[in-house]
């Protein structure tokens, strides 16, 4: 009997197709998965510089304006005593119907608000969003899922 050396061609041929074919199943997913993470971080994110913007408004006793960006840029502008900035990250963007800004007063409340501020977060591939409600006296009311 010969002493096997290693792989044949024909055995090295089929593993490397089963590895294509396992490749091609997964690649869909993993490229929905990066979609739900980047909303999902971008949702964390605005909730983040919301509450931050409002609890300096309220120690500095005065109004605090948060601009955000309605899709990724190569460069957020920087944040000053009085202005705070967010953007969506990936392939997520804000909503035309969702303000761009808000204004938190020195006692914590959204500056001339009569009802809820709501932003909408739209991943464009895969059509799921998420809006951020925040209330009158400034509190994040609740972060609904959805569609596009």
């Amino acid at each position: 009997m010969r002493k096997s050396q290693g792989f044949t061609l024909i055995e090295l041929m089929v593993t490397i197709a089963v590895l294509a074919i396992v490749a091609m199943i997964a690649a869909p997913s993993f490229g929905n998965m990066l979609t739900q993470q980047n909303l999902k971080k971008s949702t964390n994110e605005l909730i983040g510089v919301l509450n931050q913007a409002r609890a300096k408004a309220v120690v500095e006793r005065r109004n605090i304006d948060v601009e955000l960006l309605a899709v990724e840029s190569t460069s957020l502008p920087e944040n000053t005593d009085e202005q705070m900035n967010w953007m969506p990250y990936g392939s997520v963007h804000l909503l035309v119907s969702s303000p761009t800004s808000i204004r938190y007063g020195f006692h914590g409340g959204v500056v001339g608000a009569t009802a809820d501020t709501s932003f909408t977060l739209c991943a464009e591939s895969g059509g799921k969003s998420q809006t951020v409600s925040v209330s009158k006296m400034g509190t994040i009311q609740q972060v609904v899922e959805g569609t596009c």
